[in-house]
């Protein structure tokens, strides 16, 4: 390991989201990750679609060939196939597509788009729990770890998910949009509810506040429907995603949103006014579109289903390990933080990368990518439950 390298993973050590292993990443298949000494590990830590995807592999492979960038200010074929795929895979009104880099790009977008819309509003309405990355304006949005940002344009104000009465104390004519995760992952899983989503768009109908759906980490099919806002019917504003978009080949994000808003904001100019410097490019686009595709085609949003209830089934546990799950997001509760901790270190060293919900959490989260093979899922579940038998008594672990 260069002297660069060991710099890095010194200074990322400091932070509890990296602390997975200081091996280097040399290979990845399926969710199969491999390193350079030659050992591998099943990734159940970063989600995501999956890597090596035979279709959406190919695909990318003929376009970097044509063309893997073009400027912005031309459109090109892929970008309007790629525009068309989404319109199609998503309901109505929600019909408009932005394409950049990245999620946490166009979730910045999509704040952008509410500010030309109502360039004398400040107010965020945020749904306490989302996680909205760590980039730009996401950072305002941690009400916990939230940096002195006075001077920026947005003050946010935080509600707790599925509580009417203090949205409707929160929202009013001064609102600049309300920002959420349809689903909110923390120690516990926690869908916001139809009747409380039903209230927030009805709330910002009357203000002409903008409803925000952050869609980067539940997007393409991870609890079991293609899109989490299907869990509740109500459509939003704009629709944020990224994450698995990219179909494990190609970094995109996207906003999609109303047309007329849109038409308010930018009418029918050129979409370089936006600002994205390689965004949209051609070889993220077919990756994009490619990754709906297979999405649809190998019905891999059913599949999340499946794989929460085998790993439910399948993980042995003593009582003092509660497991929740949403489609193929799984949460392993342990009864301190000691022996959570303890309990991915071993996962770790065993060749299973978990993660911690969170800093100083008693709560382990298991997010395969979407395309885990079963060969990879039996695996996993079998050294999870040899661990179990090292750390708990055997006798309480049939």
């Amino acid at each position: 390991m260069n002297a660069n390298i060991k710099s890095f993973y010194a200074h990322a050590s400091a932070d509890w989201r990296m602390k997975f292993t200081n091996k280097i990443v040399t290979k990845a298949v399926n969710a199969t990750l491999t390193y350079q000494d030659g050992s591998e590990a099943v990734d159940l830590a970063s989600g995501g679609f999956g890597h090596q995807q035979s279709d959406i592999t190919k695909a990318v492979k003929k376009q970097v060939a044509l063309m893997p960038l073009s400027n912005r200010v031309m459109i090109s074929p892929t970008l309007a196939e790629f525009a068309k795929t989404l319109d199609q895979a998503l309901p109505d009104p929600l019909a408009v597509s932005y394409i950049c880099n990245s999620g946490e790009e166009s979730f910045d977008g999509a704040l952008k788009l509410a500010k030309g819309l109502h360039r004398d509003r400040f107010k965020v309405v945020v749904v306490r729990g989302s996680n909205f990355g760590s980039l730009s304006f996401a950072t305002l949005f941690n009400e916990l770890d939230a940096p002195n940002l006075k001077h920026l344009p947005l003050k946010p104000v935080f509600v707790t998910a599925n509580d009417k009465d203090m949205l409707t104390n929160s929202i009013d004519d001064s609102t600049l949009a309300v920002v959420y995760e349809p689903v909110l992952v923390n120690d516990e899983i926690t869908p916001l509810s139809t009747d409380y989503l039903e209230h927030m768009r009805v709330l910002c109908h009357q203000t002409r506040a903008c409803m925000i759906a952050y869609e980067v980490n539940s997007g393409l099919g991870r609890y079991g429907v293609d899109f989490a806002i299907e869990l509740s019917g109500v459509v939003p504003d704009t629709l944020v995603l990224g994450g698995a978009l990219n179909g494990g080949c190609i970094p995109v994000g996207v906003y999609v949103t109303r047309k007329a808003i849109n038409d308010a904001v930018y009418g029918h100019q050129n979409p370089s006014l936006h600002g994205s410097t390689t965004g949209g490019n051609p070889a993220s686009c077919v990756a994009g579109r490619k990754a709906i595709e297979v999405m649809k085609s190998h019905k891999l949003s059913a599949r999340q289903v499946d794989l929460g209830q085998r790993f439910s089934n399948g993980l042995k546990f003593t009582d003092s390990v509660e497991i929740k799950y949403l489609g193929s997001l799984v949460l392993l509760n342990f009864t301190c933080e000691h022996i959570a901790q303890q309990f991915q270190q071993q996962a770790l060293a065993s060749g299973i990368n978990i993660a911690k919900a969170k800093a100083k959490s008693k709560t382990l989260t298991l997010t395969p990518p979407l395309t885990i093979t079963d060969s990879e899922v039996d695996f996993a579940i079998s050294r999870i439950n040899q661990i179990a038998l090292n750390i708990f008594d055997k006798k309480d672990t049939a």
